[in-house]
């Protein structure tokens, strides 16, 4: 019993895995991250400038994730939307795997380590879209695990990281995360008057070293501080958790800062500063920024697991040990048909596909758009744009889209979302730049404003979008309008990427 006990174990834990990295609805960014880099950066389709916006189309863009947006790409081109669901669930199994290795080492017992292998999952699981982030989880969990050997033995994989720099730094621009955890360990060594100082020092310095291989060089290096200093208060995933509603979303993650902080406190275990310095830094970026709760979880399965089995060993076996052998198989045997039944079907028309929901995505109203033939420079609802660049491009060109400070000046950016929330100078985003076209999502509060704005009509209304023409410009449209041969999109029972 026990054997089969250990395999439903291990099933569950790669079935809940296969739950919480398998979600298939369309996220913002998902057709910038699939369509804007098809080609090497020495060839002649790689994009250094802002192609696909009117506001500034000559302005140096800096893609901090190219390598990872080429090879989602590529999954795509060759496997489909299949294939993007599969990419992200093989990322999620690697990193889960080695948080497995990570738990697994620092001696739990089974049921301990599996408890709380399954809360590291689900916290982690905020992040799993198909983004080039996925590759930075897994990449920071590779250097917990070998700078943790190191401390522990010495072992010579530490002048793997080095070369895992370059990597990082064309994958995804979080890559100074590789430097923050280096200096960690290289500081707390110099405070615990350890041996490896220069030995961690040296691997720090060719790290860094390493990152200034990509195509855009030390400029890299700039965008990244530039960008640090940008608050991006209209953006979700940048949000504090300090606030309530967001706190209420992440109930597994204050679960698991109030466990982590017990098992730490009631150990008798001597302290490693090494790894709560880690832990304490990865918990402090959590609640700064959201989008770095997968990063706390992952520190998580590397710090807390040595402390577990000491403070919370005892109370969890005997709570075991009231429950027979045969009622464990079976709870793990629900656990594991359920997790199964979630990833198949829940919210789901075809598992296999990308959904985009169509109360998320003006769907309509840029199938009007296409069949009536509508052009021009176009002010879109942010979370819209990279769908309407694949859509509509080069037809139409965006204001602005998901890339932000990589590709657009700080004005730029100020002067759309004013314009969307009816901020200080909300016109200018139509008075200063050439703009006949905004598509925008009828909650924004310009959306009101604009029904009834002097030379723009309002040619197209659905649930979630309001389509206005600038009336100079858009001649032949309105003479069509006149005629009544404007054509309306069918409706579509489901949508799948692209």
């Amino acid at each position: 019993m026990r054997t089969a006990i250990k395999i439903l174990a291990v099933f569950a834990v790669v079935l809940f895995c296969l739950q919480v990295t398998s979600d298939n609805k369309a996220e913002v960014d998902l057709w910038g991250n699939v369509g804007f880099v098809t080609g090497m950066p020495w060839g002649n389709d790689f994009n250094y400038t802002n192609t696909y916006s009117f506001t500034e189309p000559g302005r140096s863009w800096i893609n901090h994730e190219w390598l990872a947006e080429y090879i989602l790409h590529r999954v795509y081109a060759r496997f489909g939307n299949a294939g993007l669901v599969l990419y992200k669930i093989l990322v999620g199994m690697c990193v889960t795997g080695v948080l497995y290795l990570a738990i697994n080492s620092a001696g739990s017992s089974a049921g301990l380590g599996f408890l709380w292998l399954v809360l590291i999952v689900s916290v982690m699981g905020y992040g799993f879209s198909t983004r080039p982030h996925l590759l930075t989880y897994f990449l920071y969990a590779l250097f917990l695990l070998i700078l943790r050997r190191h401390k522990i033995s010495g072992s010579a994989t530490i002048y793997i990281l080095p070369l895992a720099g370059i990597l990082w730094a064309n994958l995804h621009g979080a890559f100074f995360i590789g430097a923050i955890l280096l200096g960690i360990f290289t500081i707390t060594e110099i405070i615990n008057k350890g041996r490896r100082v220069m030995e961690l020092a040296l691997v720090t310095a060719l790290f860094i070293a390493a990152t200034f291989i990509n195509p855009y060089g030390a400029r890299l290096w700039q965008f990244i501080f530039y960008s640090a200093g940008i608050p991006r208060p209209f953006l979700s995933e940048w949000a504090s958790l300090l606030n309530m509603e967001f706190v209420m979303v992440h109930i597994d993650f204050v679960f698991l800062s109030l466990a982590s902080l017990a098992v730490i406190f009631f150990s008798r275990k001597p302290k490693d500063i090494t790894g709560l310095a880690v832990l304490f830094v990865s918990f402090a970026a959590a609640i700064a920024m959201r989008r770095n709760i997968p990063l706390f979880a992952i520190t998580a399965a590397f710090v807390v697991p040595v402390y577990l089995e000491d403070a919370a060993g005892e109370p969890v076996k005997r709570i075991f040990e009231k429950f027979s052998a045969p009622a464990v198989a079976a709870a793990l045997f629900l656990f594991c048909v359920l997790s199964a039944g979630y990833t198949l079907f829940f919210n789901k028309t075809d598992f296999r596909q990308i959904e985009v929901e169509q109360k998320s995505f003006p769907v309509a109203a840029v199938s009007f758009m296409k069949e009536n033939g509508i052009s021009g420079n176009a002010v879109i609802f942010f979370n819209w744009a990279e769908y309407c660049i694949w859509k509509l491009y080069p037809d139409c060109r965006v204001f602005l889209d998901g890339r932000l400070c990589s590709a657009y000046s700080v004005k730029t950016i100020n002067d759309f979302f004013n314009f969307l929330y009816l901020g200080e100078g909300w016109g200018d985003a139509l008075s200063d730049y050439p703009a006949d076209i905004a598509l925008i999502h009828r909650l924004n509060p310009v959306y009101a404003r604009m029904l009834s704005m002097p030379g723009w009509a309002n040619v197209y209304n659905d649930k979630i979008a309001g389509l206005f023409l600038k009336k100079s410009g858009h001649e032949a449209f309105f003479s069509k309008l006149e005629r009544g041969d404007i054509r309306y999109p069918k409706p579509r029972k489901y949508e799948y990427f692209p």
